[in-house]
């Protein structure tokens, strides 16, 4: 079921900050008063205050039929669309810039997207969000955030099918064009100058074709995407965004001041121009975004091997153009050159951050204590990577002196019942379609080739201790430790936290949840333990592609009661008790049985379910917004 369009507010300071250690929100800046404009079609008296009421009400139960469940969660997807239609105000003043743009009236076209309009050309009302609340950019970030899990959903389906039937197709341009045919593509509706509302500077993409899912860049190929002259009163094409990969013999990047190089005139992966260069479309758009002094996107290109595309696209914010030439390049050639300088007071550049966690683990490894660091390994030795601590913020250094437990010790009491045993599989290498652990699991195999999780579900079952195989086998990944080089950190928000320091792949493992178990009727302190039940099933987002593909669903899976157990992290536990909550998280857990193990006490890991760039941190829906109350 598609879902409608998603508008956005054109008059609110984006401060897109759902992470947890993000500097706080910047004052509103002061503007004339707004008149919200509503939906041609939409009841006058309908509010986002009532949809968000609305959304509550439809909140599914653990009770549920798993059909009716998934029909409750697309009607809330509905009303979230519906409530950023409802938020959409006043387009960009006209004497903002000294750009002057053409505003069209609104219509149905722009309003609504059905299978009837999916081929429908875009809007040309021009918007900058200057203006947003708490509740704005949680919203907004939660769009983003389905957006692009409905994406990589539909592109893990595709590739496997693509690996099952021999062929090399481009599943990421499949995916994209099958959101864009259902109109899942977000803001198409508009056109957006400066930033995304939802997307954080920092953000990292594996695909070139995801940017324009979430409407950052929105061109699948070309470098700069441009408002054509048509849509501009002066009569003159602007350009919105670049996307720099330093494939141009006359670039230079120096991170805050680039010198960008203009399309056309060179052979396919070559650096050097064997023809001129001309001054018209995205070129001349970006001439004019500097007559104009129209801010650009820049998003940079890197290779990246840990990428699922081996490339990796990067938001560093925005940027505006200082200077435009046209002449002989390098080469010989004629090129158009553009300096961009990157404005002030943004969060800090991506590739930064990146070269600060690369010091980081080269540090650690080499046993040098970084500055503002505690401890080289809060873990002593008992993970796969050591667990770095740091804290530039105050003397607390409180967490080195509990005891660490990688790993939690389930017992075989019979507190714990029922006990249901799996015998363990016989296969003798690796383990495929006819294991029984694997079937166990509904069908298909768990993990990706790339060792990514497939979908969530209500309990995965890994081969265990008493099968064959061995611990090369898929459905043992997990059981190999962690994957990633991660780190605790001090925060003033959320005083301890947890950041990686490597790329992390959507749907990859991250780590374990450890303590000492406790059956949960003995648990008494709440404050000092973990309880898997209040944890939200955020599981079933990751790999849900049921707004794209109507058969997707759940109801394949088998019933998993809840565990009957509780984590007690206050004399042992390991560094993932620090992960910090978010209604917006970029992680979630996933309950997990291995071999013969108790069903009652499945472990829990985490996973990731966003592609998080080093020095971002880590974040899990803990249920805390349920437990207290709107």
């Amino acid at each position: 079921m598609a879902s409608p369009p998603q508008s956005l507010p054109s008059q609110i300071l984006l401060t897109p900050k759902p992470e947890p250690d993000a500097p706080p929100s910047p004052t509103p800046s002061t503007h004339t008063a707004l008149i919200p404009k509503p939906e041609p079609d939409a009841p006058t008296a309908l509010t986002p205050e009532l949809c968000d009421i609305y959304r509550r009400e439809l909140e599914p139960s653990p009770d549920d039929h798993p059909d009716f469940a998934l029909q409750l969660r697309h009607s809330q997807h509905q009303l979230d669309a519906f409530s950023a239609n409802l938020r959409l105000i006043a387009p960009i003043p006209k004497d903002d810039v000294n750009l002057q743009v053409s505003i069209p009236l609104p219509s149905d076209a722009a309003a609504t997207s059905s299978a009837a309009t999916k081929k429908r050309n875009r809007a040309g009302e021009m918007v900058r969000v200057t203006a947003f609340t708490p509740q704005d950019q949680i919203h907004f970030r939660s769009l983003v955030r389905h957006a692009r899990l409905t994406f990589e959903a539909l592109r893990g389906i595709y590739q496997r099918q693509d690996n099952y039937d021999g062929a090399r197709k481009r599943s990421d341009l499949r995916a994209s064009s099958k959101m864009l045919s259902l109109g899942l593509w977000l803001y198409r509706d508009v056109r957006i100058v400066g930033p995304i509302p939802g997307v954080q500077v920092g953000d990292a993409f594996a695909y070139r074709a995801e940017l324009c899912v979430v409407g950052l860049h929105c061109t699948p190929q070309a470098g700069i995407c441009y408002i054509p002259a048509s849509l501009v009163s002066e009569g003159h094409p602007v350009a919105t965004s670049i996307v720099s990969s330093g494939g141009y013999l006359d670039d230079e990047d120096s991170g805050d001041v680039l010198v960008y190089t203009g399309s056309g005139g060179r052979q396919r992966n070559r650096v050097d121009h064997h023809a001129d260069q001309t001054l018209e479309r995205g070129n001349l758009a970006l001439h004019y975004s500097y007559h104009y002094g129209v801010e650009v996107r820049v998003i940079r290109c890197h290779a990246c091997e840990s990428s699922s595309s081996r490339k990796v696209y990067v938001y560093d914010g925005l940027y505006r153009v200082v200077s435009s030439t046209f002449g002989p390049g390098k080469s010989g050639r004629d090129v158009c050159k553009y300096k961009l300088v990157r404005l002030p007071d943004q969060e800090e550049l991506g590739s930064k951050n990146w070269c600060l966690a690369k010091d980081v683990k080269d540090m650690v490894d080499n046993k040098v204590l970084p500055q503002g660091y505690i401890s080289l390994d809060l873990s002593n030795g008992k993970e796969a990577f050591p667990v770095a601590v740091c804290n530039n913020v105050d003397q607390e250094s409180s967490l080195l002196d509990f005891d660490y437990i990688a790993h939690p010790e389930f017992p075989l009491s019979l507190e714990f019942s029922p006990v249901k045993r799996h015998k363990g599989c016989h296969c003798k290498t690796t383990c495929g379609s006819s294991c029984s652990c694997v079937r166990k699991n509904g069908g298909g195999p768990v993990y990706n080739e790339d060792r990514t999780l497939v979908r969530g579900r209500p309990i995965v079952y890994e081969c265990g201790d008493l099968c064959d195989c061995t611990m090369n086998c898929l459905n043992r990944w997990t059981q190999r430790g962690m994957k990633h080089r991660l780190e605790v950190f001090r925060s003033k928000e959320t005083e301890w936290g947890v950041r990686t320091l490597d790329l992390i792949q959507p749907g990859a493992f991250v780590c374990e949840y450890s303590g000492d178990v406790v059956p949960s009727d003995l648990a008494m302190d709440e404050a000092s333990f973990i309880d898997p039940k209040r944890l939200p099933k955020r599981w079933r987002e990751w790999g849900d592609a049921s707004d794209a593909l109507l058969d997707d669903n759940v109801s394949q899976f088998h019933h998993f009661r809840e565990p009957s157990y509780v984590l007690d992290v206050s004399r042992r536990r390991n560094f993932a008790s620090y992960i910090s909550h978010s209604s917006a998280p970029n992680a979630f857990i996933q309950y997990v049985l291995r071999g013969n193990e108790n069903e009652s006490c499945p472990h829990l890991l985490v996973f990731s379910m966003d592609t998080i760039p080093p020095m971002r941190e880590l974040s899990i829906d803990y249920g805390i917004d349920q437990q207290v109350g709107p």
